[in-house]
């Protein structure tokens, strides 16, 4: 409910996209962890300044719930399914901070265990 004093200034529309690229960044905040790699067709973007995640699916439901699929791969080593939950922490809470926006759910896909050579 607005005020007396306030002005309403119009409507805000987030793009699916923008949830996208919030769940990509917060990603990189968890150890252990990448977004799975699709062949060179990403990267042959990423030269001409365009960012496409195909590891992240973003869909809304009729009713309004927004739905998050994360295709990951994680270091050998780690647990996991506390990875997996922390993932799902992470991404959440970095949406809801961002855009304000409950995720109906967070479904964390595990692609690959990839061995690091030191």
């Amino acid at each position: 409910m607005l005020d007396n004093d306030a002005v309403d200034l119009g409507s805000v529309h987030i793009h699916k996209k923008v949830i996208g690229d919030i769940a990509a960044a917060a990603l990189k905040e968890v150890p252990g962890v990448a977004l799975a790699r699709f062949g060179w067709v990403g990267g042959l973007f990423e030269i001409f300044g365009y960012t496409n995640y195909p590891g992240v699916s973003v869909s809304v439901d009729p009713d309004g719930g927004i739905s998050l699929k994360l295709r990951v791969q994680v270091e050998y080593g780690v647990n996991i399914p506390m990875v997996a939950g922390h993932i799902q922490e992470t991404v959440s809470a970095a949406v809801a901070k961002s855009v304000d926006i409950e995720l109906k759910e967070v479904n964390v896909n595990i692609q690959a265990v990839e061995r690091r050579v030191s």
